[in-house]
């Protein structure tokens, strides 16, 4: 079983006495990217990484939120793929659809940012994993509207499950078989 996730709004005020000026989405999706992609990193030194900012090294101190939700990404990352216990940072449930869907536009921009902070492997990406990660672009690059509030939560739901469905693939991609191969060889 996973760490818990930290609460969304504990990542956004970690984020504002930061002074960061991004979404607790976008900062869980840069560290999905890079941990998807094959980055080693630790709990206090990860924010640098995906933020691109020395200043930040040691900024997610031990039993902080933000360090909280490092262990808790890696390891819904690292555990069972059947379990598909990763999951979208995200506004609550209860927020409006108005209010989740651009979070969810923030998560694949931060997720595309993330993996490609992390160099490429020797191995291409697989056909299905190039398409996920190009789909993940193109959700990255929409212009929401809402004007049916209950399809926009059905399409919503959808959208977040092939999100992550798509982040676990890449992670299986990137992260998981070539562990397998060195194994074997």
């Amino acid at each position: 079983m996973s760490r818990p996730m930290p609460d969304y709004d504990a990542i956004q005020g970690s984020l504002d006495a930061l002074r960061l000026p991004l979404s607790a989405a976008e900062l869980h999706g840069a560290l999905s990217g890079s941990l998807c992609a094959g980055a080693e990193l630790t709990p206090r030194g990860w924010l640098a990484f995906v933020l691109s900012d020395a200043d930040l090294d040691g900024a997610a101190e031990d039993g902080s939120a933000l360090a909280d939700l490092y262990l808790a990404v890696d390891a819904q990352l690292a555990g069972d793929v059947m379990d598909f216990e990763f999951d979208l940072l995200l506004p609550d449930d209860g927020k409006p659809v108005s209010e989740r869907g651009p979070a969810m536009v923030d998560w694949c921009q931060g997720f595309l940012g993330g993996f490609g902070l992390v160099p490429a492997s020797g191995q291409p990406l697989s056909e299905e994993a190039d398409e996920a990660l190009q789909d993940l672009a193109k959700i990255a690059a929409s212009d929401l509207n809402y004007d049916d509030t209950e399809s926009d939560e059905d399409a919503l739901v959808e959208v977040c499950e092939y999100i992550r469905v798509a982040a676990v693939l890449l992670y299986n991609e990137r992260v998981v078989n070539p562990r397998k191969r060195q194994r074997l060889n």
